[in-house]
């Protein structure tokens, strides 16, 4: 079980691996997927220039490490709406992982978004 919660993660990690602090546009707790995990109410997502920062809420982190996603790592988008929650799925290059964000947590970066070709759903 916990080899299953963490490789999405470390998958990750050994190519978007980051110090660096969490960015302007940052919000704490969030839901969201990344993999098959859907982390509820513990997932720290922010969006820059350089791409999504993703860190998990330090008390369920279990030493997984902040992530930097680069924008040009997103090969394709797609809504993934539930019910009534605007929702996308973020399908990446490499590793082949999908993240599953709200839309207004993708909102600030919509202009980084239309840099790498994606329209704005």
């Amino acid at each position: 079980m916990i080899f299953l919660f963490r490789h999405d993660w470390n998958c990750l990690a050994k190519l978007y691996r980051t110090q660096e602090a969490p960015p302007l546009h940052f919000s704490r707790m969030r839901s969201g997927s990344v993999g098959l995990v859907y982390y509820k109410g513990t997932l720290n997502v922010g969006t820059n220039p350089q791409g999504i920062y993703l860190s998990i809420f330090p008390l369920f982190s279990f030493g997984l490490t902040p992530l930097l996603i680069p924008w040009s790592a997103i090969r394709k988008i797609e809504p993934a709406n539930q019910l009534f929650i605007q929702r996308f799925r973020l399908y990446l290059s490499s590793p082949k992982v999908t993240l599953i964000l709200n839309k207004d947590i993708l909102e600030p970066a919509k202009e980084f978004l239309a840099t790498q070709g994606f329209e704005w759903i």
